[in-house]
């Protein structure tokens, strides 16, 4: 059986933007740490989630999904954490999208920390086209899909 080597992701801040279209940048705060003094496993879903927002409101995805009808839901999420992060700390983090389908979205993370120059973590997050009136999955606007494309 073989096994493949481990990756520790972008080796750099250039080789991180090089690989990501889209690179965010987040301060970690006192508070994310938890008894053990690292950054709580729970807050790196916040830093994904504050950065996917952002990054839709810079693109002028939101709100305008919304206003046309649109609901976009998180299917699955996952995070493979490679070191642990504490304050003080910048996380830069990288984005890139997949389409999967007509109605979702894959989005990729890596979070590369400034500190210890290094990926600390890397995430992925299905986000699923819905209709909010229904609850039903419903197919992502042409435009959408065209934005989501910037980011492949």
């Amino acid at each position: 059986m073989s096994s493949a080597p481990a990756t520790r992701g972008p080796a750099s801040l250039e080789a991180l933007q090089a690989a990501y279209p889209m690179v965010l940048s987040t301060k970690v705060q006192w508070g994310d740490m938890d008894a053990l003094n690292h950054v709580n496993n729970v807050v790196y879903f916040k830093y994904l989630e504050n950065t996917r927002l952002t990054l839709m409101e810079q693109m002028g995805i939101f709100p305008r999904l919304f206003e046309e009808g649109t609901g976009l839901v998180i299917a699955d999420a996952r995070c493979r954490y490679k070191a642990p992060v504490v304050y003080p700390d910048t996380l830069h983090i990288g984005v890139r999208a997949e389409l999967a389908g007509e109605d979702k979205v894959v989005f990729h993370y890596a979070l590369f920390s400034e500190q210890m120059q290094r990926v600390a973590a890397e995430a992925e997050t299905i986000q699923v086209c819905v209709n909010p009136e229904t609850g039903r999955k419903t197919p992502m606007p042409e435009w959408f899909k065209d934005a989501l494309m910037t980011l492949a």
